[in-house]
């Protein structure tokens, strides 16, 4: 019952401020003169946690704000406990982001992991099939790569990989799948693409790895790659059915000389594509 702002807008005003983020915790107990119910019921609404009458005793006011004081600490405890927990969630989710990567990221050259690699190709070749659109794929190899391991080390041959890899990162498109088939094996997927686009990206993805100069201390290794090309059709009853194709290709290419891409056409008939050109 004061003049001009009365205790119960005092406090409507303090949670105000409070649920702004204006002031801290506040713990409020209404002291008042009128012990009608009505008005005590009217002040806890309007957001006091406590309430005592005049005249009131020292003591028993004490006693209420040492109990003020103890709610307040256990809820200052559970927001302390409350962002803690969403700490560690946010480390939570930051390494399952890391496990996930790991998982699915091939660890040396950064591409798709042989797992994920046949996850989504199955994916493509369900969508493929359900929408009748085109897939193919690439089988690559880097030639005589075991030639570079005994000659400069597996470090060296590590860092060749890693060289091609980047190699496909920069000419195949978003939705393309590229991974690391095994050892120097890459596999390119191509989803709604004809066996003549899925040859024309083997073949810009072979010249660009011819322009590759990787220093072996003191030595230039210039690797070149050999690809087959195939692409799904009725034949092909799983993705194991055109990778083995298309590996069939990758064999016609070293085969043939090397540095050069090879495809198998609908029919089963197998061809270079362009003129093969024979690696040094």
């Amino acid at each position: 019952m004061m003049p001009e702002l009365d205790g119960l807008e005092l406090c409507a005003i303090v949670r105000e401020l409070g649920a702004m983020k204006v002031l801290g915790s506040v713990y409020f107990i209404l002291l008042t003169a009128n012990d009608d119910k009505r008005s005590i019921v009217r002040g806890l609404d309007a957001g006091a946690d406590d309430y005592l009458t005049k005249p009131y005793h020292s003591k028993e006011l004490l006693a209420r704000i040492r109990a003020g004081v103890r709610i307040m600490e256990l809820q200052e405890q559970a927001v302390r406990s409350q962002i803690e927990v969403h700490k560690a969630n946010a480390q939570l989710a930051v390494l399952n982001r890391k496990l996930d990567r790991l998982a699915n990221t091939d660890v040396l050259t950064g591409l798709v992991s042989r797992r994920r690699l046949f996850e989504r190709f199955a994916e493509a070749w369900s969508l493929a099939q359900r929408k009748e659109r085109a897939l193919s794929c690439i089988m690559l190899d880097v030639d005589r790569f075991k030639r570079v391991n005994d000659d400069y080390g597996h470090k060296t041959g590590d860092l060749v990989l890693k060289q091609i890899a980047g190699v496909l990162k920069r000419h195949v498109r978003q939705y393309d799948i590229c991974g690391r088939f095994g050892g120097e094996e890459f596999l390119i997927v191509c989803p709604e693409t004809e066996l003549a686009g899925a040859a024309a990206l083997a073949e810009r993805i072979r010249l660009a790895v011819t322009e590759l100069a990787i220093d072996a201390g003191g030595s230039t290794i210039r690797p070149t790659i050999s690809a087959g090309a195939a692409q799904m059709n009725a034949a092909h009853e799983t993705t194991d059915a055109v990778i083995a194709a298309a590996d069939a290709m990758l064999y016609r290419a070293k085969e043939s000389g090397r540095n050069q891409v090879w495809v198998v056409d609908q029919h089963g008939n197998a061809e270079p594509f362009l003129t093969p050109v024979t690696a040094s």
